[in-house]
């Protein structure tokens, strides 16, 4: 029987997804997890830490790693518990294990001091990588503040000393949005731009982001996916556009965000702009797009003249199906459903079968979205229009990806584009909707632990590019 606590955790991880749309990629700015009560500044003594904070730091993470979650929480300080429930401190560790890797082992705790409190460091090691837990303790041992610390580092595949990057702007209606162009081959760049070092001109690519009102990186907790893909394709040969969602530099009315106002345009307009730079070849122009951007790019492609898409994580559904099954992913990982939790899928069906019978307004918000975005996508055949353009199209799959799925959504793909002469398939068993490797099962949650693209995802995109220009 499962536990009320894990029902509760991946009831609550269900809702944090559907707010946040069929690409599970919530926009944060918050790199480190925190759980517990952040302490003030100290005007006391600084305390020092002790060998007894660092064995009840070591023994918490060996609560953790023993899936003791009631009794992690039992070491933390009254306050600490009241805001840090077992479910929560599942939904970190699973986060962590799922990015990561299997937990291995303790290695060991570093002591020290911050705000004039005892810290204990402990080093989780896992499959993949290490991941620092840091706890804060009160006067008396107990653990105050919990943090995983997690911050962005480049991919060790992208070389930045073989690239130049400088800003651009890709002009909207009514809204400016900043973007960076980085281009290979070691060229300084002028205002107007010029060819390479060689003198040669080099395909590009524009990167459209998936849900949300993501920045030019897609930032995503410590993580930045669309960084990783731009310094690793640079470093390949190819030059990369990405800028700011016009969700993230611009104020859109709800009722105006449907998906050629706050995708297809833009993406368009940039696709124009890498046109016209200098080092760019006008005839290797090319969409990356991730999630709901990957889901677009038939619908740019229709729109503007390009030497291919590449579409990661498209979802080939309609997005209330997508929706639906997410849930159901998330609640299937617990077994038998409690009748609140039946409840919350039927409150779910009843808004979602509002929404396809169209009778929601296009400025009325619905599970955290505008009637608007619904409708739009609920009217784009994204399969019909990738199978009427002649662009040739690359499709790109985790296997972990419990958001957009293999079963689902690459299958479809595959069985209705696959014999085409000019479509490509790239399966990925091990990773996730961030194509980032990791272990079952995938959970958002792992989005807050840091971790690179694969290399792998961004060797056969290069390698797509040079193909389909030939």
């Amino acid at each position: 029987m499962t536990s009320p606590d894990r029902r509760t955790f991946l009831g609550s991880l269900a809702s944090i997804v559907l707010a946040s749309s069929f690409a599970g990629c919530n926009e944060s700015t918050d790199n480190a997890p925190t759980a517990g009560v952040t302490p003030t500044e100290s005007p006391t003594e600084t305390a020092s830490p002790t060998p007894t904070d660092a064995a009840t730091a070591q023994a918490f993470v060996s609560d953790l790693s023993d899936g003791a979650y009631g009794r992690a929480r039992e070491r933390l300080t009254t306050d600490a518990a009241t805001r840090l429930s077992a479910s929560t401190l599942e939904r970190l560790w699973l986060g962590l294990t799922a990015q990561h890797g299997a937990f291995r082992e303790v290695v060991g705790a570093k002591r020290t001091t911050e705000t004039g409190r005892p810290v204990a460091i402990v080093t989780a090691r896992c499959d993949e990588a290490d991941q620092s837990v840091r706890c804060t303790f009160d006067d008396v041992g107990d653990i105050d503040t919990v943090r995983f610390p997690a911050e962005y580092s480049p991919p060790a595949y992208a070389d930045e000393s073989a690239f130049t990057e400088r800003t651009v702007t890709v002009e909207g209606t009514g809204c400016s949005l900043p973007g960076t162009l980085s281009v290979p081959g070691g060229v300084a760049g002028s205002a107007g731009g010029r060819a390479d070092a060689d003198g040669r001109t080099v395909p590009g690519v524009v990167l459209v982001h998936g849900s949300g009102a993501h920045g030019r990186d897609e930032t995503i907790g410590p993580n930045k996916p669309f960084r990783d893909l731009a310094w690793g394709l640079a470093t390949r040969g190819v030059a990369v556009l990405r800028y700011e969602k016009r969700t993230a530099a611009c104020d859109v009315p709800p009722g105006d965000r449907d998906i050629d106002n706050i995708v297809v345009e833009d993406a368009v307009r940039a696709v124009d702009l890498l046109g016209a730079q200098d080092e760019i070849d006008p005839d290797r122009r090319y969409v990356v797009g991730h999630s709901l951007g990957a889901t677009c790019t038939p619908r740019i492609a229709e729109r503007t003249a390009l030497a291919g898409g590449a579409m990661l994580a498209a979802n080939a559904r309609p997005i209330t199906a997508v929706v639906r099954d997410q849930r159901r992913y998330l609640l299937s990982i617990t077994g038998e459903l409690s009748e609140a939790e039946k409840e919350k899928i039927a409150a779910l069906d009843e808004a979602l079968v509002r929404i396809e019978n169209g009778g929601v307004a296009p400025d009325e918000r619905v599970m955290g979205l505008p009637g608007s975005w619904w409708s739009s996508l609920l009217a784009y055949d994204q399969v019909a229009t990738a199978k009427r353009v002649e662009t040739p199209l690359a499709f790109f799959q985790g296997g972990r990806d419990y958001q957009v799925t293999e079963e689902d959504d690459f299958a479809q793909w595959r069985s209705n584009l696959g014999d085409a002469a000019n479509t490509s398939t790239f399966l990925y068993p091990d990773l996730s909707h961030l194509f980032q490797s990791g272990t079952e099962p995938s959970l958002g949650a792992e989005y807050s632990f840091h971790d690179n693209v694969a290399e792998s995802v961004v060797t056969d995109i290069a390698a797509w590019v040079d193909r389909s220009g030939r």
